[in-house]
């Protein structure tokens, strides 16, 4: 027998846990193994009679005790190493007692009972006795596993000599756990020991792989043997399985993302893999589904998730079985928040479909190629629950929606990051999947040249961009010096630190902050620093003493637009407030869109009603000025300019307060010229929206002079400058 191991356990951490553990270890020496409880039972008249003829001619003499128990040992023909068994045997003799024959005996018949039938491990529970410790090191010597969990209560195991060779296992809890060995269903529970095995087995074998919102459906129709080759990895029938689990929510040019669609879905025609569509809602379980459940113990959580488990069977694909059954346990854990009949609805649920789109209940189950479930249209949180559950099944996962309504329960409930999201800048009601591809107009040969070229020059990480290439922007306000406002206040936006491009979306490295007071009071330095930031794309706001009072809008008709702080964009688009109505409808989307990030930034120190109404009134009253502003905006370039100048007492209004958060979400850069340093914009505006730069003495009651905006240079440019009139 070769050695193994000696290991005790004096605590643990997690009683569910420990308490399966235990359970797992007694339905494992049930087949070749050792159980005892509290204690050896004491040797019978008959055993202590066959031990005597293996009586040590002296029990002070380990040189005898060797002798006798090489003979039983020849005898019974165990092998194992005769010296190192007969000196542990010589040692409990010595220290177990005055009487040292009744222990020698003791322990020769223990070891005639026990170690005569070639046990492979013991799991012993309880106090153990000095005695008993000796013996059970006598079987650890002799090459047999040993278990014991003694809660730290054997307080004779300080007298053991070999205590350095035996491994401890602790834990914050102490109190023993109470287990009815004797009651437990050891089918039952082999069943569960070996579910448990094969999902150790089968763990890290899932591994998602990175995508693209473009590579998405390549990535997907790639075999499984060419994208682990492609990772760098060896291919076996039973290695990795690389999956794509990803999310397409919105859509751009509705031609072509029709046309991908469709294209997409007839690609599977020619294929191993199996395509599962998902389009309609998937139906709760119905009464046949749920008596088929109907057999899943309760008697506690742990035991129900465990029994729904080991009710997935799909079978021919013993693999993905355990994935399931793995996945699913670690899913309902997960999602257990104490509501027994909660985890019970999310465990058949989430069966009943992995049976419904495998058709496990009904054929085996043969996938040539990693099989892919598609799910279009409106999702809900269960949903996306069974999309993780077949991801982790080893099943690549695509959902699909045009509108982006769905997008926060797909980010809430996206357990684990494990779904790639991506956002496209459009938004419309799902409908249903397309069927027909759209007509489209047929590219020329020189037409196809020069998108190769425009993908050459402005793809990528060139640094070169075509006008208006991206759709949206998502502003990343700069925390800078004062004098480094002046640095960057002309820069474009490619050239700052922080600009950076994905898909569709640019981020946009912008300025944000309020000047207090007058460096040194010298307040013709003022102007010229304000003079200096007039350019061509900026928009002056110079706050006036004592404004005409405005009568205070109804805002509530605005509460039909919005639900649990989203905005339902086509429906206010489609309604007469709609103020942006006239605009192109990308921009529309865009403003819209920066409209909710308005509201869920938390800048604003409005909440609930109060915020969503007067971010949809104030944000849309937005003058021509601002629109056409916005409209020439290329988030590349240059970027456009809001200076307020604040020199009298009035703080600053709800919806001022609002269009300047919405601009700089936008990608505006704002200054707010503040000489008497009183409060203004933080009567609405969170400190952590902006940056706020303090001079050295404070002015009041100055007179702000006229500024003239510079009108746009049509001959700038080294090239102008060079061939322009002078």
């Amino acid at each position: 027998m070769a050695q193994q191991e000696f290991t005790r356990y004096v605590g643990y951490d997690d009683a569910d846990a420990f308490r399966a553990f235990l359970i797992d270890k007694y339905v494992s020496v049930q087949k070749g193994g050792l159980f005892f409880k509290e204690k050896l039972p004491a040797p019978s008249t008959d055993e202590i009679a066959k031990a005597a003829n293996y009586t040590a001619a002296s029990f002070d003499n380990a040189a005898d005790i060797k002798k006798s128990l090489e003979m039983w040992l020849h005898d019974a023909n165990i092998p194992c190493d005769s010296g190192a068994l007969s000196e542990v045997m010589a040692k409990a003799v010595a220290e177990c007692g005055v009487n040292k024959k009744n222990t020698y005996f003791v322990m020769l018949c223990w070891l005639m009972k026990y170690l005569g039938t070639r046990p492979s491990a013991v799991l012993f529970v309880g106090s153990a006795t000095l005695r008993e410790l000796y013996f059970l090191y006598m079987l650890f010597t002799a090459g047999v596993k040993v278990t014991l969990v003694s809660y730290g209560l054997d307080k004779d195991f300080d007298k053991l000599p070999y205590q350095t060779k035996i491994y401890l296992k602790d834990g914050k809890e102490k109190a023993p756990i109470q287990i009815d060995f004797e009651k437990i269903d050891l089918s039952k529970e082999a069943q569960l020991s070996e579910m448990r095995a094969a999902a150790s087995r089968v763990s890290g074998m899932v591994k998602r792989m990175d995508t693209t919102a473009a590579g998405i459906f390549e990535d997907v129709l790639k075999d499984r043997k060419k994208r682990v080759i492609q990772s760098g990895g060896v291919y076996s029938d039973e290695g990795d399985i690389p999956v794509v689990s990803a999310a397409l929510i919105g859509y751009d040019e509705e031609t072509v993302y029709t046309n991908m669609l469709v294209k997409f879905k007839e690609s599977f025609a020619g294929l191993k893999k199996q395509l599962i569509f998902i389009e309609k809602t998937l139906d709760n379980p119905n009464a046949e589904e749920v008596r088929a459940l109907g057999t899943i113990s309760r008697s506690s959580t742990a035991d129900m998730i465990d029994g729904l488990a080991m009710a997935i069977d799909l079978k021919g694909d013993k693999t993905r079985t355990a994935l399931a059954q793995k996945a699913l346990r670690e899913l309902l854990n997960e999602l257990n928040t104490g509501n027994q009949t909660v985890v019970m609805n999310y465990g058949n649920k989430l069966v009943t479909w992995l049976y419904r789109c495998t058709q496990a209940r009904k054929y085996s189950v043969q996938y040539e190629d990693t099989p892919v479930v598609l799910y279009y249209g409106d999702i809900s949180q269960s949903e996306m629950y069974f999309l993780n559950l077949m991801t982790q099944c080893g099943f690549d996962t695509v959902y699909i929606s045009p509108n982006k309504k769905n997008m926060q329960t797909v980010i809430d409930k996206n357990l684990g990051g494990l779904m790639q999201i991506f956002e496209l800048p459009q938004s419309k009601d799902s409908g249903s999947y397309p069927t027909k591809a759209i007509k489209t107009k047929v590219a020329t040969v020189a037409y196809n040249a020069e998108r190769d070229l425009d993908t050459m020059l402005y793809g990528g990480d060139t640094g070169i961009y075509r006008s208006f290439q991206f759709p949206n922007s998502q502003s990343v306000t700069l925390k800078t010096t004062f004098e480094e406002i002046a640095i960057l206040w002309k820069q474009e936006a490619r050239f700052r630190t922080g600009f950076a491009t994905s898909g569709n979306l640019v981020s946009v490295p912008n300025i944000f902050a309020k000047i207090s007071g007058v460096e040194n009071g010298n307040i013709n330095t003022y102007w010229d620093d304000v003079r200096s930031k007039l350019t061509p794309e900026t928009l002056l706001n110079i706050k006036k003493k004592n404004p005409a009072e405005e009568a205070q809008p109804d805002l509530s008709v605005y509460r039909q637009f919005y639900r649990n702080g989203e905005i339902d964009v086509e429906k206010f688009k489609a309604s007469t407030l709609n103020k942006f109505s006239y605009l192109p409808d990308r921009l529309q989307d865009m403003l819209l869109y920066k409209l909710q990030e308005t509201a869920s930034s938390g800048f604003i120190k409005l909440q609930g009603d109060e915020l969503m109404c007067s971010v949809l009134h104030f944000g849309t009253c937005l003058n021509k000025g601002f629109t056409q502003l916005i409209q020439r905006f290329d988030f590349t370039r240059k970027i456009p300019k809001l200076i307020c100048i604040d020199a009298v007492e009035d703080t600053f209004s709800l919806w001022e307060c609002i269009q300047l958060v919405l601009c700089n979400l936008i990608g505006f850069d704002i200054l707010v010229y503040t000489p008497t340093g009183y409060k203004n914009i933080e009567t609405f505006v969170s400190n952590d929206a902006f940056e706020e730069h303090i001079m050295n003495q404070f002015l009041y009651d100055v007179e702000v002079p006229k500024f003239k905006i510079p009108s746009e240079d049509k001959n700038g440019g080294f090239f102008g400058r060079l061939f322009g009139k002078h």
